[in-house]
């Protein structure tokens, strides 16, 4: 069984003819599933992200010199 997001974005192949640069592409913006069609919730972008990889600092982060 396939996860609400995953089903999106085989229907958006589908409608693209099973093509993902079209997938990429498309441009109807009436189109429901639109922001969904790369297989990710755009809503959820940036959740569980804080201070760099969950709270854990970054190679870049522990290099840096105060």
């Amino acid at each position: 069984m396939l996860t609400p997001i995953k089903a999106i974005r085989a229907k958006c192949l589908e409608c693209s003819s099973g093509q993902p640069s079209e997938v990429r592409k498309c441009d109807i913006p009436e189109c429901p599933l639109l922001p969904y069609r790369f297989g990710k919730n755009p809503n959820r972008t940036g959740i569980g992200k804080k201070n760099g990889l969950f709270g854990r600092k970054t190679s870049a982060e522990l290099t840096k010199t105060n």
